[in-house]
Order: structure tokens, then sequence, then C-alpha cells
């Protein structure tokens, strides 16, 4: 099925595909070093310091295999050798961490977070990232004020924290569903003039959502295009996700009302014709299954036992406090209910892999009892769990979102030239998912982070994040898949 004739139809897709390439790596450097007053260079400059991961197993998430005995040699923030401990050398006053018996995986990505509406709880989450292993996230809808500031703050140095692809606010409906970061509109002027808004504001992509009327919808998908601006978001309620994938948009979140009307159940004929057009729209999947389980055991009194919750600023722990006590009182079948549904969920994720659509690894961290960092460690589990490899859920979270972003040339792997975002680990992420919890050291744009600075950066809580992801609530049993 394609879009009407009423509508365009592949707007701009090559445009917005190349169009993260300029964002992903290097953030808003350019942009801001504009705006900053020109200051003479110094006298002399320090050399770079070197650093050399040794004798380490690096975890190949292209071929899915792992290359042992290999050395890593960091400086001025890129990997500038990679290979066999014979062939090649430490420099002469490197840094050295020992890898022998650890393994060596690109910095992970969450590419569905909510870091940058508040202040407190950018400064709150975006060094718990880094804890975590999380070197780079795309945040899906915040306000241009704090993440004008984050920004400045990451380059200034005042502020650790990942790299930062970000939407700023979010495009819905005349009433939006969150007011507070999203920016109303209903017509294809108010469309185009919010699209160009955000563009001169520094946003990265534009973030749609639920409410936003048809014909905006398809006035905000030509306003991106003609500004190379990708667009990223749920599918509008007027609109197919069929006519979505045809048009451009280059990734939907979640699978709840985007999917559902088209596929109830993986096996159903409806379902395979959506996969195979997202499939050959390259349109990606951000399947969100930890938030998404998250709202299917909401009466479960194990969100509020575990530990990261105390560690969440007030007015987060507050507003899911408060989500959570709204719902409760709800019969018993309407929590089955919730919890099959989500096993459908499930389902589908594994459905799509196996049918080769491209899947990211996201959270919605920020949102209903999902946090920053550990909780995409629960998400590759659940992506496990749903029947993908842990070579392809770490895919996800890695080599995918630099596909996705067109920096593949920087991002993704482990290989020379390569940006330094690096992550070690006690353990073989490729024989159990759950070891991407086990982190030795994290190296951020060439930096090293031992494990006592990632401990300063954020509570590591590896028990308690494994502990959250398991239903102790008895439920009907899922469908086969």
């Amino acid at each position: 099925m394609r879009a009407s004739a009423r509508e365009p139809s592949a707007v701009g897709r090559q445009r917005s595909e190349g169009a993260w390439r300029a964002v992903a790596v290097i953030g808003l450097a350019a942009v801001l070093s504009a705006c900053s007053k020109p200051e003479p260079p110094p006298a002399a400059a320090p050399p770079e310091p070197w650093l050399a991961v040794t004798h380490v197993t690096v975890v190949d998430v292209a071929a899915g295999g792992l290359v042992p005995g290999q050395n890593v040699v960091v400086r001025g923030g890129r990997i500038v050798a990679a290979g066999d401990t014979a062939r090649v050398a430490v420099p002469p006053g490197a840094t050295v961490v020992d890898g022998r018996g650890r393994y060596l995986i690109p910095g992970l990505w969450d590419m569905h977070v909510h870091a940058l509406f508040d202040a407190e709880v950018a400064r709150t989450f975006l060094p718990r990232f880094v804890a975590e292993g999380v070197t780079g996230v795309r945040d899906m809808g915040g306000t241009v004020e704090v993440m004008r500031a984050a920004r400045f703050a990451l380059l200034a140095g005042t502020l650790v924290g990942p790299r930062i692809v970000a939407a700023g606010r979010i495009l819905d409906g005349p009433q939006p569903v969150d007011p507070s970061v999203s920016l109303a509109v209903g017509t294809p002027e108010q469309a185009r003039a919010a699209v160009d808004s955000l563009a001169s504001h520094g946003a990265d992509f534009i973030k749609v959502y639920t409410l936003l009327p048809r014909a905006a919808y398809f006035a905000v998908l030509r306003e991106a295009a003609r500004l190379n601006l990708p667009v990223a978001g749920h599918v509008p309620a007027e609109v197919t996700t069929l006519e979505a994938a045809d048009s451009g948009q280059r990734s939907i979140e979640h699978l709840r009302d985007e999917v559902e009307p088209l596929c109830k159940a993986a096996a159903d004929a409806a379902c395979g014709r959506l996969l195979d057009s997202l499939r050959a729209h390259r349109v990606w999947l951000v399947p969100t299954l930890v938030v998404l389980r998250t709202k299917a055991i909401l009466d479960d009194s194990i969100l509020i036992q575990d530990p990261r919750l105390a560690t969440m600023p007030t007015l987060v722990r507050d507003a899911w406090d408060a989500l959570r006590a709204g719902n409760q009182g709800r019969p018993r079948s309407y929590w089955l209910a919730k919890r099959t549904r989500f096993y459908g969920e499930l389902a589908l994720t594994g459905a799509a892999w196996k049918d080769s659509v491209s899947l990211l690894a996201g959270t919605d961290a920020g949102a209903l009892y999902t946090y920053p960092g550990s909780s995409l460690h629960d998400e590759l589990a659940q992506l496990v769990r749903a029947g993908l490899t842990p070579a392809a859920a770490l895919r996800a979270a890695t080599l995918g979102p630099a596909e996705f972003l067109g920096a593949t040339d920087s991002l993704g792997t482990v290989a020379a030239g390569k940006v330094a975002d690096l992550v070690l680990l006690d353990a073989d992420p490729l024989a159990d998912i759950g070891n991407t919890r086990r982190i030795r050291a994290v190296v951020l744009r060439g930096r090293l982070f031992g494990r006592e600075a990632l401990d300063a950066l954020g509570p590591g809580l590896p028990a308690a994040s494994a502990d959250s992801t398991r239903d102790r609530t008895p439920i009907a049993a899922p469908p086969r898949f």
C-alpha cells in the first residue's frame, strides 16, 4: 500500500538518510564554536596522551564473533591502531589497560531517551549513561534550552555525558499529549514554521507524535526534507504505518499503537506485508520493550522496590509514582490482558528481526520506571528474550545506530580511525547478553574511566537491574514464537 495520490511519497529519503552523519559524531561543535569568542591559540599545546588496551578480545559486532589477542591504541579521541599484539606496538609512555581475559566492545547507544526536558534531570542522567557504558544517546523530546545548555556543558568539560543526537521539542497536534515538551501544530503552515524553528535552534532531527494532523504530518516531511533533517517518532493516528514508511519517516518508536492496527499478531498476513514494507524502505523499528513491559506490570510492587528509584530526581520519581498510583485498583483481568499484549510485542520484535527489519535498541529512559544507562542492559535482555541472538541485540546498540546515523566511518566497531568510544567487559557478551553489565572500564572520546571513576558518575546496580527484568506475578502463558 502506498500513500494516497493526494499526499507526497518518497520525500527526500536519500537526503534524510545522509543527514545524520553531520550530527552523530561531532554533535554541534562547529555551530557552537562559531558562537564563541575567538581566542589566540596556546603558546605550546601539550602532546596528546596515549592509551592502550592490550591482549584483549575484541568483539566483532559486524560478524558476531570474537577476535582474541588484540592491542587497541588510542590517541586524541580516536583509535589509531587495532590489531594482533605482535603487530600493534604499545607507544612508550602510554597508559596501559591490561585486557587479558576481558572483552572490548564499541560504546553502546540508547536510541530512545528523554534526558533533556529538565536541567536537573540532564545533570543527573547524562553522567549515568556513561557509567553504564552508554556513550551515545538519541534524545526523543525535551526543550531546546536544556538541549543547548547540556551541549555547552559537555563541550566545556563541566559535565560528563554521552554524544547527543536530539530532537528538541516534539511536534504534536493542537492539543499535545505532553505540552511541556511539545509544539502544538494544527496546519501545514504551522508545521513548516515549527520545523524551521527547531532547525534554527540546532535540532538534529524532527520528532513527530500521535495527534499530529495528517496534512500537517506530510508538511513536516516536506519541510524537513528541504532542510535535510530526518523525521522519526510515532506514526500519527491519521496516518498508516505503511504510508509513513513509504513517505520517508526514518524510524518508528515503540510497537503498541504504531503497528497494532495492521499487525495484531506476528503470524498475520497483514503483519507480513507491513514488515516487508519496513524492510524495503529501510525504516528502523525501536521496540522499547523495557518500557512496554513496565506498562504491562504497573501493578507489580517490584517496580517501586527497585533501588534505582531512589537515585532519580524528585520530579521524575513523583511523576512515575503518581502514574502508578492512578492505575491501581484495576481488575486482574486488565493486567492479564496487558501482559498478554506485551508477549505479542515480544513476538512481533522477534518476527521483525527474522524478517530482516532493522532494529535499534532504545529504552524510553526517563519515562515510566526506565533508568539512564542501566535500562539499556534491560532492553538488550528483552531483545534476546524476543528471539534475537546476543550478537544481534548487541548490534542494535552499536553498529545499528552507526548505520542509522550514517556514521559507520566513525562509530559502531572497534577499528583504526573510529572514535575512541569503547567499553571493556569482564565477560563475553556473545555468550550471555547479561555480560554487558559487567563493565570494567569505559573510554569516552579517548578518556579512560576506570571502575572507580565510573562508580563516581552514578550508582552501579547490576544486581538490581537484572532482578528488575523478571516478572514475578503469575501470568497467562505467552504465545509460542
